[in-house]
């Protein structure tokens, strides 16, 4: 089995990767348009980084939580998209992700 290679980290061109380039727009849209679930979103995280074994939250579970507690709706596709904005906003957050179309449009560091 080959290893696992780390994230370059690097930023795409903006227009080169329309599926990437627009969930990300629209998961920044959904953070922006909703305060209070992203706030919850980015407590759940950090409660779960906390209390793991490896000290990293699941982006699936966040959203879950979030569905739970106020009854929305959110697109599992925006998933590893929201897990890097929470990861931007806030150092404390580890996400469980792996490299994905997200990576070219975030600051997020995968560690």
């Amino acid at each position: 089995m080959r290893a696992m290679q780390s994230p370059e980290n690097q930023c795409a061109l903006p227009g080169l990767d329309p599926k990437g380039e627009q969930r990300m727009r629209v998961a920044r849209q959904w953070v922006t348009s909703h305060p209070e679930e992203w706030a919850y979103y980015k407590g759940a995280a950090r409660r779960e980084c906390a209390h793991t074994h490896d000290r990293k939250a699941s982006p699936n579970r966040c959203i879950y939580s979030v569905r739970i507690r106020f009854g929305i709706e959110i697109a599992n596709a925006l998933a590893p998209y929201l897990a890097r904005i929470a990861m931007e906003q806030d150092p404390d957050i580890r996400m469980r992700v792996a490299r994905s179309d997200a990576d070219g449009f975030t600051t997020a560091r995968l560690k």
